[in-house]
């Protein structure tokens, strides 16, 4: 097996399963000797906002002198990037050789399993291989049935803002889906999360919390300490993080200088002083992401493309509604709405299929002082970085 071999691996791998659940994960990693069991994590569920939580939560605890292991998704440019420890890739090799093992465990079972399951577990061993202090753990989909929330006791269990988002997975309205999201909740194991957190989701965070006899602990509403990531609502998951740190005693001096040194690819991030590009794919982010563009107080010109899934509508009106002008387009991949189906969402949009072209277009038409803003999905975001962090 080489690199390539390892990560088409995953990629063939069932992205769902018919039965949901964790039971073919569980044998998996009791198998490969339950190295989650030995780990130490922090456990991050949420709608929107919990992958820059994660990231502030790992550079503010190697800032105290920790070896942080770090598990996210999607990747932006290369599949390594969503097991990291210390702000490390996982190398090459380590992929290939665990990847391995992997497959040979599942292949001995017998069992099917989704690729995100399977990466999970990669994960884990990684993790425990390399003797983490720490483990930041991020949720792939909702958290109940979620492939993370095969460990038993987390340090913290975190819940950042909570939208109307995988409606088809996870529940029509808000109380379900956080209801899935707090099923990372565990007995006796405290709780963070945002102090205005819609009222709908927060009931049923406290009620959780308090059915698990878990200390809730409300982040403030903002936090004014000097942020790395760009975005008004960056100031919010750092709020929720510096809660979490503070909970876990980490130092004040460590969770400043964690916060000032994370970067996040295609989190408000500016490719060039008029090329901007963001993951909002859902109408609660886009609304973030407007917000933070309307404090700019530029022109923009949006380059957009969403997934058939989200609710593309509701970010099609609130993007027409901003001002500005739109280049819808598409990315090729199944779940990816067609840009000529997109278009009938806006009021006078540009339509271009190839969305490097409909950049590179928007780019040389911009005039006094205009962003090009790409938003819709972190594949589009990594597609327009590949391209121009590398011209």
């Amino acid at each position: 097996m080489n690199y390539t071999d390892a990560v088409n691996y995953y990629a063939k791998a069932p992205k769902f399963l018919q039965i949901l659940g964790n039971d073919g994960l569980l044998r998996l990693l009791d198998f490969l000797g339950n190295p989650q069991d030995s780990l130490k994590c922090v456990h991050v569920a949420g709608t929107n906002g919990k992958g820059s939580v994660c990231l502030m939560l790992a550079k503010a605890l190697e800032a105290a002198g920790k070896k942080v292991g770090l598990y996210t998704s999607p990747f932006i440019t290369v599949f390594n990037e969503r097991i990291r420890i210390n702000g490390e890739n996982i190398t090459d090799c380590d992929l290939v050789r665990l990847t391995g093992k992997v497959k040979n465990a599942v292949d001995a079972l017998d069992i099917e399993l989704s690729s995100f399951a399977k990466i999970t577990a990669l994960a884990f061993l990684y993790f425990y291989e390399q003797k983490c202090d720490i483990v930041v753990l991020e949720t792939g989909l909702g958290g109940r049935l979620d492939a993370t929330n095969v460990i038993k006791k987390p340090l913290i269990s975190v819940i950042t803002k909570i939208a109307l988002d995988h409606t088809e997975y996870l529940g029509e309205t808000l109380s379900e889906i956080a209801a899935e999201k707090c099923g990372i909740i565990k007995p006796g194991c405290p709780v963070v999360t945002m102090k205005n957190q819609a009222a709908e989701a927060f009931s049923v965070i406290t009620k959780f919390a308090e059915k698990n006899h878990s200390r809730l602990i409300l982040s403030e509403d903002s936090c004014d300490i000097e942020l790395g990531l760009r975005g008004e609502f960056q100031k919010q998951n750092a709020a929720i993080a510096k809660a979490a740190l503070e909970l876990l005693g980490i130092a004040e001096d460590a969770v400043r200088k964690g916060f000032k040194e994370s970067r996040w690819p295609a989190r408000f991030e500016f490719l060039r002083e008029d090329l901007l590009i963001d993951g909002a794919h859902n109408p609660d982010g886009v609304a973030a992401l407007l917000a933070s563009l309307k404090m700019l107080g530029r022109p923009v010109h949006f380059v957009v493309a969403m997934m058939q899934d989200k609710n593309f509508e509701k970010s099609a009106k609130m993007i027409d509604d901003f001002g500005g002008k739109v280049t819808v387009t598409q990315l090729d991949m199944p779940r990816c709405l067609k840009a000529v189906e997109f278009k009938k969402y806006f009021s006078d949009p540009i339509c271009e299929e190839n969305p490097v072209t409909a950049v590179k277009n928007a780019l040389k038409s911009a005039e006094n002082g205009e962003i090009v803003c790409v938003l819709g999905s972190l594949y589009l975001a990594g597609e327009i970085r590949k391209e121009f962090t590398n011209a």
